[in-house]
C-alpha cells in the first residue's frame, strides 16, 4: 500500500495559507509571521524575545529580523528586561493592538474557508492530527 503523500500536501497547504495571509496583510506590511508574533504578545504581553521566539519555534536570526520590520512598522517596542539586562522584552503598540484586530480579521476569515463543507468530527480529526505532527516532530528535534 502507498502511503499518501501528507509531506508534500502539508507543506503545499502551509505555503498557501502565508500566501493568502501575506497577500490580504500586504497595506500593513506584516504577513503570516508578524501575525504570529502579534498575536503571542497580545496574549504574553511584555513578553521575553526569546520566549516568542520558541513559542513560535523560530530561529533567533529570523526572530531578530521579523521584530526589526514590526518595529519599524510601530507594531512593537523592545526594552531591556529589569532583571536581566542582556534579556529583551517586547509589548505591542498602540498601532500593534490594531494589527492584531486587523490580523484575527484576516485569520478568521480563513478559517471559515478552510473548515466550510467539513463537520466538526472532522475539524477535531484534523486539528488532533496536526498537532500530532507537531508533537512528533519537536520531540524528534528536541
Amino acid at each position: 500500500m502507498r502511503l499518501p503523500r501528507l509531506i508534500f500536501l502539508l507543506f503545499n497547504a502551509d505555503r498557501a495559507v502565508r500566501r493568502w495571509i501575506d497577500a490580504r496583510s500586504s497595506d500593513t506590511g506584516i504577513g503570516a509571521s508578524g501575525a504570529g508574533v502579534l498575536f503571542y504578545l497580545a496574549g504574553h504581553e511584555n513578553a521575553l524575545i526569546g520566549d516568542v521566539t520558541a513559542a513560535l519555534g523560530a530561529s533567533p536570526s529570523g526572530m531578530s529580523g521579523l521584530v526589526n520590520r514590526l518595529e519599524r512598522g510601530g507594531c512593537v517596542t523592545r526594552s531591556p528586561d529589569p532583571a536581566d539586562a542582556r534579556a529583551v522584552r517586547l509589548a505591542l503598540t498602540p498601532r500593534g493592538h490594531d494589527a492584531v484586530g486587523r490580523a484575527r480579521e484576516l485569520v478568521d476569515d480563513l478559517n471559515d474557508q478552510l473548515t466550510t463543507g467539513f463537520d466538526d468530527a472532522e475539524i477535531a480529526v484534523i486539528q488532533r492530527w496536526l498537532e500530532h505532527v507537531t508533537r512528533v516532530s519537536m520531540n524528534r528535534i528536541g
